[in-house]
């Protein structure tokens, strides 16, 4: 579920939609926190249905193939992100982010894909989107948000507590290192 103060609004033909901020969201707030109304995709997908899972669909850290059932889907990639999802479940504003910015997440450390070219704007944007490991300075920025996670007002706490001491659901998993493919007109994420 996605953070309250937000909107989903139109960024560019290239981007398409982004998920912006309404108020300011203060470091170490919870942006998004995984429901029970999340989408667990399946090692297969039926053909009609590839093209959204592969533009909305991203792997967590516990290697869980995902679909936000809200806005989430729209968060774009950044390659200087103000928001991180380093543990499975959540995702943190590693910096304050201000009312009528976009929220953007690294893809690069999102999971196995292939690459693909960067439109983000940053001004030390990498040009590639590629699967890589996160840097230090993105772990540094999460860790040091997930310190003020305590001191800042979280409207997605209630949420996020239970999703992280519940019963993860049983889903398939992505294996580190591999690229889902398309095999017989379905998607296989072995």
């Amino acid at each position: 579920m996605m953070h309250p103060a937000t909107r989903l609004g139109f960024v560019s033909e290239a981007q398409g939609f982004g998920v912006f901020a309404t108020a300011v969201i203060p470091a170490g707030t919870l942006t998004w926190v995984r429901d029970e109304w999340d989408i667990v995709i399946p090692a297969v997908v039926p053909a009609d249905l590839l093209g959204t899972v592969e533009r909305y669909a991203y792997t967590e850290a516990d290697g869980t193939v995902l679909m936000p059932w809200d806005h989430g889907r729209y968060v774009n990639h950044a390659c200087k992100p103000n928001c991180a999802g380093l543990q499975a479940g959540i995702d943190l504003a590693v910096r304050d982010i201000q009312p009528g910015e976009q929220l953007t997440n690294d893809y690069s450390v999102l999971g196995t894909f292939e690459q693909f070219p960067c439109a983000c704007g940053s001004p030390n944007c990498r040009k590639t989107v590629e699967p890589r490991a996160v840097d230090a300075e993105l772990l540094g920025a999460f860790e040091a948000a997930r310190a003020l996670m305590a001191t800042v007002p979280q409207p997605l706490g209630e949420r996020a507590v239970r999703w992280l001491e519940a019963e993860r659901p049983q889903a398939r998993k992505s294996s580190p290192g591999r690229t889902p493919r398309v095999m017989s007109g379905r998607l296989n994420l072995r």
